[in-house]
């Protein structure tokens, strides 16, 4: 004869309450520890919150005195601002305002001219930015590029500007492309740098003010051209790279620069 299905299900919930009252401390235990679990994981996200919203507070104020404030007339005070940036990096490094605080002190560094510390908050900015935003970590190789360049570091500026240059972010190609042919002009390499700058031409993602720079810097390299060596190889400074910002605005300055001016140069956000 078959056990009827109701008596079944009484056994085994009679079994189950026989466990539980065997188990009981293990499971008031285990309860007790995913309490705890969970208290410590809110807790600790609202402290992380936390932290990342000061960390912005404090940017936005370091911001403030980079340029000068039209509206309260307040004067910029870089030197200061690199101090509260600094401080930021700090407390705050690795939070998404501290990671911008290293991006904005490589600017503020690269404009006095200390590129050595410019080069190393741009590569802690770049190692630390999400894989997430690519645009942002392109620019932040291209700052170290040009902050590469302006220490005469040209291979490794080189290797910088080729990793813009196969980037999935078409626009800066050019600025890619500038930059080698620069460093190649600066080494003397001259046919290297003729090639980089007729594979420029010949690609369709550089257009612009960097396509005609860069058209105009071969036409200073041809051999044809009358000039005397040191006038046909002759570069810019390294000072006429200057370091990208935003990735919001950057490709709208890029169309807006000078000749032989790198094109991204906005307030990174």
């Amino acid at each position: 004869n078959q056990p009827d299905p109701s008596e079944i299900f009484a056994m085994r919930v009679s079994l189950a309450i026989d466990w539980a009252k065997a188990n009981l401390r293990y499971i008031l235990y285990g309860l007790l520890g995913i309490v705890a679990v969970a208290i410590f994981v809110i807790a600790w996200n609202t402290w992380q919150g936390h932290r990342r919203e000061q960390a912005s507070i404090l940017l936005h104020q370091a911001l403030k005195l980079v340029d000068e404030n039209s509206d309260t007339k307040q004067a910029a005070n870089p030197d200061q601002a690199i101090e509260k940036l600094q401080a930021i990096t700090k407390k705050y490094g690795r939070t998404p305002a501290g990671v911008r605080a290293y991006w904005h002190l490589g600017h503020l560094y690269f404009a006095r001219g200390e590129m050595a510390e410019a080069l190393r908050a741009y590569q802690v900015a770049r190692r630390r930015l999400p894989n997430r935003q690519p645009l942002s970590s392109t620019l932040a190789i291209l700052n170290m590029g040009y902050a590469q360049e302006a220490t005469d570091a040209c291979n490794e500026a080189i290797t910088s500007y080729e990793s813009v240059q196969q980037s999935p972010i078409r626009w800066l190609h050019g600025e890619a492309y500038l930059g080698m042919g620069r460093c190649h002009e600066k080494a003397g390499a001259t046919e290297k740098a003729i090639e980089v700058y007729d594979r420029a031409l010949a690609d369709i993602n550089v257009t612009g003010t960097a396509q005609q720079t860069i058209s105009d810097r071969l036409a200073r390299l041809q051999p044809e051209e009358t000039e005397t060596p040191t006038e046909a190889t002759k570069t810019d400074t390294p000072p006429e790279a200057q370091p990208s910002e935003t990735p919001a605005e950057a490709k709208e300055q890029s169309e807006a620069t000078k000749t032989d001016t790198p094109p991204a140069e906005a307030k990174e956000q």
